[in-house]
């Protein structure tokens, strides 16, 4: 069974994933398409619109045959440990021929030397680097600018680009028998906040920003279905005024109890460096109440700098929110180091998937995990930390979609695995 695997958030899936989805179908000839997600906490350190198994049905409804989860740990890190960690599980799932991931970029061969020459990163690069970020460049910028002064493609660095080379690069650090294939991203930019239809496939931000602004189901509706997929905007409408949309403004509240309870340890918590931290006592002391005026966006903004970037905040102060700590966060990623994971969490599946499961379970070296509560047994001291996490985070989802819509998500140990017939 010839196989190609998507690594995504889908927040929400919308048809340029769709599009990414079929290329990878038919550029591979892949027989069964593998999706690792995002749960419901990004890794730019968004809370995720629609809850994770409404995401992965959508998936499923789109053209995808199975959907993992990526650990709560890994979907709200860096770029790097991002995916490095879906690369890892992929691998531990075995039975991947191919990786398919969208890019501004779609040569394959100046992304894969990208790639290497960032994982060689030579004396003379790292001089490079110190020597930009000495003269005041923010790291993304320094690094692009070593990254040209050592024979590199400019304008490089653009949002997906730096995911892809980041999968590159995985893939070559764990010597792993899976080829990237790259599709040329269509549409609004990833960051394009700003949407019309003449721009072509909306991006996810532009979604989340103009689903806010309809207020009724049937100008809800109209939005859906003009911008997504029939399979994911189904799923959505489905949910609407359930548990979706979810947006930052709705856990605000909960991450200003988390920092007011936790001023004096911050540090403590994973991608908390002492200068964050500081920002933050610093404007608490100053500012007081006054400083959570306005809404979550506003008060990232208060706290980003040139070096401290609004993702590594938001991560951070998520990491706050379920005490994620930095020595645990060591932890999982020392996991991650051997290319291998200690479980899948499956969130749905199809019949062709359930084939792509059955082909893989005799060789398979990781847990994968269906019912929750008759497989935790079996995980590693380490995998039942890790999967602590997921757990914690999708109930503090559960709260914050329960104070929203008074409506109750099933928890972790009663969500069943989503089977749907696409034949």
């Amino acid at each position: 069974m010839k196989t190609a695997a998507i690594i995504a958030e889908f927040n929400p899936l919308h048809n340029g994933h769709k599009y990414i989805i079929d290329e990878a179908r038919r550029l591979t000839g892949a027989d069964c398409i593998v999706i690792v997600m995002s749960g419901n906490f990004t890794q730019r350190g968004d809370i995720a619109i629609a809850p994770k198994a409404v995401r992965a049905a959508a998936a499923i409804a789109c053209g995808a045959d199975a959907v993992f989860e990526l650990p709560f740990a890994y979907s709200t890190s860096s770029a790097e440990h991002f995916a490095s960690a879906s690369v890892a599980l992929l691998n531990s799932l075995g039975g991947i021929d191919y990786l398919v991931f969208g890019a501004e970029n779609d040569n394959i061969d100046i992304l894969s030397a990208a790639a290497e020459l960032l994982l060689k990163e030579s004396d003379e690069f790292k001089k490079k680097l110190n020597e930009y970020l000495s003269r005041g460049a923010s790291f993304p910028l320094a690094r692009e600018y070593a990254f040209v002064s050592e024979g590199g493609s400019p304008y490089i660095f653009t949002p997906n680009n730096i995911l892809a080379i980041e999968y590159i690069k995985a893939l070559i650090k764990f010597c792993s028998p899976i080829t990237p294939v790259a599709v040329k991203r269509l549409g609004l930019g990833y960051n394009d906040s700003a949407y019309s239809p003449d721009k072509g496939y909306i991006s996810a931000t532009a979604f989340r920003n103009e689903v806010s602004s309809h207020n009724s189901l049937s100008a809800v509706e109209a939005f859906l279905k003009s911008t997504l997929p029939e399979g994911s905007s189904n799923r959505l409408l489905e949910s609407y005024g359930q548990c979706f949309p979810v947006c930052n403004d709705d856990m605000y509240n909960y991450l200003r109890y988390a920092l007011i309870q936790s001023r004096d340890k911050l540090i403590d918590y994973a991608d908390f460096s002492p200068a964050l931290a500081n920002r933050i006592n610093n404007l608490l002391e100053k500012k007081g109440n006054i400083a959570f005026e306005g809404n979550y966006e506003d008060f990232i903004l208060k706290l980003k700098t040139k070096n401290i970037t609004a993702s590594r905040i938001k991560r951070a102060l998520l990491h706050l929110l379920t005490r994620l700590s930095d020595t645990d966060m060591a932890t999982f990623l020392g996991l991650v180091r051997n290319g291998k994971l200690p479980y899948a969490r499956l969130l749905a599946v199809s019949e062709n998937g359930q084939l792509f499961l059955s082909h893989i379970r005799k060789d398979s070296n990781i847990c994968i995990i269906n019912s929750l509560g008759k497989s935790i047994s079996v995980l590693s001291d380490e995998g039942k930390q890790l999967i602590r996490y997921d757990i914690l985070s999708s109930d503090i989802y559960a709260s914050i979609v329960s104070g929203k819509f008074h409506y109750q998500l099933k928890d972790e140990y009663r969500q069943q695995v989503c089977r749907i017939d696409t034949v």
